[in-house]
């Protein structure tokens, strides 16, 4: 569905995004690991269109998405960012139907048929009790739940998501986590960064490690967390520890 051919991307001329070229195949969970300022929030940020890589090409479907109406595009590609924060009242409601955006005409409000979409982006996130609250009054879980419902509420088949689970306590963790392997059952695909690799290596399909701006590694999730890979990209040692049919990584220096 996804691929990415030699992608370069500066910011005040420090190189972010070193050559980059990859694929991502549909209705799977990839997840992209690596230290922090290895590129992959810019990455994902340049999938989605928010920035352009300076060289490099981006297709989607077979297309280059330079090709695609930005409009098209945002009924494709939906991104939840890094840290949302909403600086004004408005309701939970209100947020997730702004989803509905890329479908709709100039100044065209909500239809019948956008209103169940909406509805049903809440309920698929567990938040249709909270639409008439204010997101601002949310906790963290509730509210990155929230903002997931309206990238759900594009109807995107490619969904992005930067770290949503990295300030979360486990229990939202685990129904975001459980909520995208029953959106690549549904036809979707999502494309996560991550940082906690022992939740990487028990939701994701397939892992690519991110370092320096460059792949280091893209393949399966039981080769990716290799003493050596570990060592190499975030400088510390790893244990695997194998418990009935579950692997749990312990880490050390």
């Amino acid at each position: 569905m996804l691929r990415l051919e030699n992608l370069h991307f500066s910011i005040d001329e420090k190189k972010i995004l070193n050559g980059i070229s990859t694929h991502f195949a549909p209705c799977k969970i990839h997840g992209i690991i690596g230290p922090n300022g290895s590129g992959k929030s810019t990455m994902l940020k340049n999938i989605s269109r928010v920035w352009e890589p300076q060289e490099g090409t981006i297709f989607i479907n077979g297309k280059d998405y330079r090709s695609i109406a930005r409009k098209e595009l945002s009924r494709l590609v939906t991104m939840v960012p890094q840290n949302t924060t909403i600086n004004f009242p408005i309701s939970v409601y209100d947020i997730v139907a702004m989803g509905r955006n890329p479908h709709l005409g100039r100044f065209e409000g909500l239809k019948r048929k956008e209103r169940e979409i909406v509805d049903w982006a809440l309920k698929e996130t567990h938040t249709y009790e909270l639409k008439d609250r204010n997101i601002n009054e949310l906790s963290g879980g509730e509210g990155q739940l929230a903002i997931i419902a309206r990238a759900l509420a594009t109807e995107a088949s490619l969904i992005l998501l930067d770290e949503p689970v990295s300030e979360l306590d486990i229990k939202h963790t685990l129904t975001i986590m459980d909520l995208l392997v029953k959106l690549t059952k549904e036809g979707k695909t999502i494309l996560v960064s991550i940082h906690d690799l022992n939740l990487a290596r028990r939701y994701c399909d397939t892992i690519s490690i991110i370092d320096k701006g460059e792949i280091f590694y893209s393949g399966l999730p039981s080769e990716a967390f290799s003493e050596e890979n570990i060592r190499n990209v975030f400088h510390v040692d790893v244990v695997e520890i194998k418990s009935d049919s579950r692997c749990f990584l312990y880490f050390h220096e």
